[in-house]
């Protein structure tokens, strides 16, 4: 089976320090943003492709959803996903009932077929599409998951992000400030080396040409797109710089075509 680097030693206990910051583009831009594109969700059955810790599962929730499932390569994010699921659903009026309001499941993207539930509403992925090596394969089971008209709605890093390859990501002008996002590697997509808390791990950049194109081939229609840069909120501009030049994430509404 394959392994996830938030299993690796001491590396999941890292990304849980950063993400209780609560001043986080998790928090301050992809949560508001995916969660703006949601559709009613009472009665709905959803699934969370990389559900991390859970944190969107029990948004869906709390949003009055019937049922989630979450599936993620790492051990330790779905131990963690079930302690807060658990401490979540007693807030329900009917808690005996509640444990039967989720699934999770160990399980990579790129295995979707295997998951056995089908016939979801709402299909999610926040902050995972660039780690999947078979972009077209993925969507391809993700259609056959959803139900007629289901809706596929996801973030991933920005393609002008996944682009870069190596050397010096910005132009900076004398006082070292960040006036320009190098684009030198656009065009070339493929993979990527990366490294976080010096742990490598690959990722895989598409133009954004490439990732319209194959939605569209999967027989999905795209109902939104959004590219958040903190234009109206000058409160966070000076704590997210890199937002006042670029987008750092791509978020994308599509329909399955009946």
């Amino acid at each position: 089976m394959q392994t996830s680097v938030y299993d690796k030693e001491n590396f999941f206990e890292l990304y849980q320090k950063i993400r209780a910051n609560p001043i986080s583009l998790n928090n301050i831009v992809e949560k508001p943003t995916m969660l703006s594109l949601l559709p009613d969700l009472t009665g709905k059955k959803l699934l969370d492709l990389g559900c991390g810790m859970g944190e969107h599962l029990a948004l869906y929730l709390a949003r009055k959803a019937d049922f989630v499932v979450g599936i993620d390569l790492s051990l330790a994010m779905l131990q963690q996903a079930e302690k807060n699921l658990a401490d979540f659903t007693p807030h329900f009026s009917e808690p005996h009932f509640a444990k039967s309001r989720f699934a999770l499941h160990q399980l990579s993207m790129e295995n979707l077929a295997d998951l056995k539930e089908t016939n979801f509403d709402v299909i999610t992925s926040s902050f995972a599409f660039h780690y999947v090596q078979d972009f077209r394969q993925l969507l391809s089971q993700i259609y056959r998951k959803l139900k007629p008209n289901g809706r596929l709605i996801f973030s991933q890093e920005h393609p002008i992000v996944t682009a870069y390859q190596g050397g010096e990501r910005w132009e900076k002008n004398k006082q070292k400030q960040q006036v320009a996002y190098r684009l030198n590697y656009y065009r070339d997509e493929g993979e990527r080396d990366r490294s976080w808390f010096k742990q490598p791990f690959k990722t895989y950049h598409r133009t954004t040409a490439t990732i319209i194109n194959n939605l569209i081939q999967a027989g999905f229609q795209i109902e939104q797109m959004a590219e958040p840069m903190l234009a109206d909120q000058p409160e966070w501009q000076a704590e997210f710089k890199d937002l006042q030049h670029r987008p750092v994430l791509l978020f994308i509404k599509a329909r399955k075509i009946a």
